[in-house]
């Protein structure tokens, strides 16, 4: 055997040896399991990683708590866009982020099975795999609430999706089924982007959710507390009235109260597949109140200076 061909089959041993390299996947996206902090609340997070050399990751750590038989939801999520906190290469990587004194993780992320082929992850399709991780090292995050005070783990378990190679298409797919669709989304804007956000729906014996969003002050650039507060089967249709006039009544026994109106100004119709729809815009005016625990009381006022719409679909 030359030296050459003997230098060859040493470099491919090795290669074979070496676990695969970050670049041997992409489209990685970690999810972490819910962790227990409370008899009420949880902790879990995501990570999707960014899709280009130059895109930014999603990234949410969230508290959970549910109620009145599952009905009811309260989220407090920590958002932003970081560069890229999350590295994997199939088998293992790591999870770092800091964001001032609020955030603060540092673990590893190993693989604790084997992946299974998925195919499709969270809209997008591709040749998809899911293995199940375990993370260790420090996760750190500072509330700055009395309720929930500081939050600390050295061990979390999740799984990671990732792209084995190859493209990915992340384009919608077409509507296969129609059903009647009613939902009102009003939103509040001031400078640093949305600061309430309320969406009403008559869908499946009625429905609500409202965001109200934390940014700036003593938070970190870029960060965003959203606190969310969202209600199920209601058992009546909080959307009242006909275009051009919409009205919201929430009744005061809710955990979220108030009422609202929207007027119409413009509707465009079109369709989603088979399905056809009517999006109108116009304007909401209207107060909402809640209270969130950790964050207390609060409240959202909408009028002009923000956004509305009306969507209807139908078969």
């Amino acid at each position: 055997m030359s030296g050459r061909s003997a230098l060859l089959i040493a470099a491919v041993g090795a290669a074979l040896a070496l676990p695969g390299t970050a670049s041997a996947v992409d489209h990685v996206r970690l999810f972490v399991t819910p962790s227990k902090l409370s008899a009420d609340w949880k902790l879990s997070a995501a990570v999707v990683g960014p899709t280009s050399p130059t895109a930014r990751e999603t990234f949410g750590v969230t508290l959970t708590r549910t109620f009145a038989n599952g009905r009811g939801e309260e989220q407090h999520g920590l958002r932003a866009a970081p560069t890229r906190t999350i590295t994997f290469d199939g088998r293992r990587g790591r999870w770092q982020a800091r964001f001032g004194g609020l955030l603060t993780i540092a673990m590893t992320v190993a693989a604790t099975g084997p992946a299974q082929d998925v195919g499709e992850s969270q809209g997008c399709r591709g040749a998809f795999a899911r293995v199940p991780v375990v993370l260790r090292g420090t996760f750190a995050l500072q509330t700055g609430t009395r309720f929930f005070g500081a939050i600390r783990r050295v061990r979390l378990t999740g799984s990671v999706v990732f792209n084995r190679g190859g493209p990915v298409d992340c384009a919608p797919a077409a509507a296969t089924t129609c059903a009647p669709s009613a939902v009102l989304t009003a939103v509040r804007y001031t400078s640093s982007g949305p600061a309430a956000t309320l969406l009403v729906s008559s869908d499946a014996g009625g429905w609500m959710t409202l965001s109200i969003a934390d940014s700036g002050g003593s938070l970190p650039a870029g960060v965003t507390w959203y606190h969310v507060m969202r209600l199920e089967r209601l058992g009546f249709d909080p959307l009242g009235g006909a275009l051009p006039t919409i009205g919201v009544q929430l009744p005061a026994a809710l955990p979220v109260h108030g009422d609202g109106t929207f007027t119409a100004a413009e509707t465009l119709a079109g369709s989603r597949g088979t399905c056809l729809t009517a999006e109108t815009s116009g304007s909401f005016a209207g107060s909402f109140r809640t209270r969130f625990a950790g964050w207390g009381t609060r409240a959202a006022v909408f009028g002009p200076a923000g956004f509305a719409r009306y969507a209807h679909e139908t078969g």
